[in-house]
């Protein structure tokens, strides 16, 4: 049930994705053939204020998802989903920047009778900063490679008992890669402001995780360090999870 959950979302992001991004590509090739007499590819633009969407937003602040909530925690390398959220910044018609952090807290405990018991606890922190270069941009969307880089802390506690002290556990996980696709402004709909982001990329990440169970017990911990692409384990998520709305105040 969740793979044909995941499988529907991702087909109808994919949908949307094509709709809004073919609804742009019409737009600008009947523009071209306007002036031109015949349907040809627009040229790179020279991006002057004005030009295309993207150069309207130049010098102003977007607030969307970065791309990145993962933190591992404790010697399983338990994931802890902390989305980042942040702003990007265009300096120019072609470079910018990404700025964001993600967090996630929780804690609780439970009730029986007169007995109280705390349930497990764990904070997450992630970092994340972006160089997005437009390389080439057109009346409603612009080309981009991303480079960028996450930072992830986590911290948490499981109780072992009235007596016994709580394990305690902690993680980190750096990640480096880049992504490339396209920034889709919704102008031909009226909304410049807004863009969907599409991408896919490659990364290294090197992560690692501790447990300390307390109470004489001895500490352990895991390593671990790879390089994929950025579609997740599954590649019809590739959609789904990297493609991210933004809008320009």
């Amino acid at each position: 049930m969740n793979t044909a959950r995941q499988l529907g979302v991702s087909a109808l992001t994919a949908l949307a994705t094509l709709t809004f991004a073919g609804a742009a590509f019409a737009q600008d090739a009947e523009a071209t053939a306007s002036t031109s007499g015949g349907v040809a590819l627009p040229a790179p633009a020279t991006a002057t204020a004005g030009d295309s969407d993207h150069s309207a937003v130049i010098g102003r602040l977007g607030f969307g998802y970065m791309g990145f909530n993962g933190v591992p925690i404790a010697n399983s390398m338990t994931v802890v989903e902390a989305p980042v959220v942040g702003v990007r910044y265009w300096l120019d018609d072609m470079l910018g920047i990404d700025v964001g952090i993600g967090f996630r807290t929780v804690t609780g405990s439970s009730k029986t009778g007169d007995t109280t018991t705390d349930a497990p606890s764990s904070t997450a922190f992630a970092l994340h900063g972006g160089v997005p270069l437009s390389l080439y941009s057109a009346k409603h969307y612009s080309f981009q490679i991303v480079p960028e880089l996450n930072l992830g802390f986590g911290t948490g506690e499981t109780p072992q008992g009235a007596d016994a002290d709580p394990a305690k556990h902690s993680g980190f996980i750096l990640d480096v890669g880049a992504r490339a696709g396209a920034e889709v402004h919704f102008g031909f709909m009226g909304l410049p402001d807004l863009a969907l982001q599409g991408s896919i990329g490659l990364g290294l990440a090197y992560a690692t995780g501790s447990t300390d169970p307390g109470n004489g017990g001895t500490e352990s911990s895991t390593s671990a360090f790879g390089i994929s692409t950025r579609v997740g384990n599954s590649p019809w998520l590739a959609l789904s999870q990297n493609v991210a709305a933004i809008y320009y105040f």
